[in-house]
């Protein structure tokens, strides 16, 4: 349901280079899903990229929910669909172009992490885990205000009125600085710790949560002579630790449903859930005329 005009938080009525969102973002977005896509069909496996990509896109239904519990809203005069208005809880607005930034914006911010943690591993000698935990709220809030000031400083959207401490540009954007933000050091940090750093060498935890190393023995070594001319696929495979026990297809199809339930399912309990419940247990104090 459209938001009647003078609902439209006034910072969102004059927005500047709309072209950033409405051109640019699905057009670079399409040419890196497309590279991926053009790889895993070479490789004919499902890679890193591939999954990560695809099912980063495939949550961005839920933002809009997420949005209703946050006091977010888009501006209007981005182009938008009207796919989702089926949903009891949304944001007014959807834009074309979340589902791009979404696969472009959680791979991304997946990379940065790991290259992060890669760091304080090599450095600190420290887990994986705990180089991700021990960096999340500086990374994320680097990453938010970064990706966020510069949105609400443009006007693309905003907070309004915004739960918590807010910061507001002369324009009247308005960026959180505790709720939502910090909420936001959960989910991406634990989904890029669970999709792992690639290239790929093993079963990931989302993989192995699925169990799929049932399907799977110890890789039997095989020498291969220098020189000899390997396939993309057979070059994926020697890197793996692994080898497969049932049809390549079958093995594929399981590895994408483990990610795809586990991005969705994730997603939606540790971001969705907290946003609507915290909306709805503050009552009056969440208010917001904008989304109601």
């Amino acid at each position: 349901m459209a938001t009647p005009l003078q609902l439209i938080p006034p910072a969102l009525l004059e927005p500047t280079n709309l072209w950033v969102f409405n051109w640019l973002t699905p057009i670079v977005g399409s040419i890196i899903i497309a590279v991926a896509l053009i790889d895993a069909l070479r490789t004919r496996r499902l890679t890193w990229g591939f999954l990560f990509l695809i099912n980063s896109m495939l949550v961005y239904w839920m933002e809009t929910i997420g949005d209703w519990g946050q006091h977010l809203i888009y501006s209007p005069a981005f182009a938008t669909h009207h796919l989702l208005d089926w949903l009891p809880l949304k944001t007014p607005y959807d834009p074309v172009f979340m589902p791009f930034a979404y696969a472009i914006y959680w791979t991304v911010h997946a990379l940065a992490v790991l290259w992060v943690g890669q760091l304080l591993v090599k450095r600190y000698n420290w887990s994986m885990l705990k180089a991700i935990v021990v960096s999340a709220i500086p990374v994320n809030y680097s990453w938010d205000l970064l990706v966020e000031g510069t949105a609400t400083a443009m006007g693309w959207w905003t907070y309004d009125p915004g739960i918590g401490p807010v910061l507001e540009w002369p324009n009247g954007g308005r960026i959180t600085l505790l709720w939502t933000v910090g909420l936001m050091c959960t989910w991406p940090n634990l989904i890029a710790y669970w999709g792992g750093k690639p290239p790929v060498r093993g079963l990931n935890h989302l993989e192995r949560f699925f169990a799929l190393e049932r399907f799977t023995r110890p890789k039997q070594a095989i020498a291969v002579s220098a020189g000899t001319a390997r396939t993309k696929a057979q070059a994926y495979d020697d890197a793996l630790n692994y080898e497969i026990t049932i049809p390549r297809w079958k093995f594929e199809t399981l590895r994408f449903m483990a990610w795809f339930v586990g991005f969705q399912v994730s997603f939606f309990v540790f971001l969705i859930v907290p946003l609507v419940a915290f909306r709805w247990l503050a009552g009056d104090a969440a208010f917001s005329p904008y989304l109601p």
